[in-house]
């Protein structure tokens, strides 16, 4: 099970991008999720097909994917604020977005915008 525990371990794990896309488990996607995702490399973009076209889920550069895991029933795609989680079992996608956290400076713009 994919807990909250969990989700900040991938974030702060994968902060950064690999050197390379060749570094990336790629093949997971085409051999560990549900063929209903339609999953497709179109040039330097992973094309999710179970994604509606409209969101910002459905083409994701190459280049902004930190790492491709495998959990139990999910594969997630890990970027740099957000985590594409793909069903093994059916075509089932759930998105985790990280949430904004204010910097001192915007803490402290707050505190004298009062």
């Amino acid at each position: 099970m994919i807990t909250k525990k969990v989700i900040d371990t991938i974030y702060k794990r994968y902060k950064k991008r690999p050197k390379s896309t060749d570094d990336l488990n790629i093949a997971l996607l085409f051999e560990g999720v549900h063929p209903g995702h339609g999953v497709e490399i179109d040039g330097n973009d992973l094309l999710v097909n179970s994604v509606p076209e409209q969101s910002p889920f459905h083409a994701i550069p190459l280049s902004a994917v930190h790492a491709i895991i495998e959990f139990e029933e999910h594969v997630a795609v890990v970027l740099h604020s957000s985590i594409l989680f793909l069903n093994r079992d059916n075509e089932g996608v759930s998105v985790h977005i990280k949430p904004f956290k204010p910097s001192l400076k915007d803490k402290l713009a707050g505190l004298f915008a009062r």
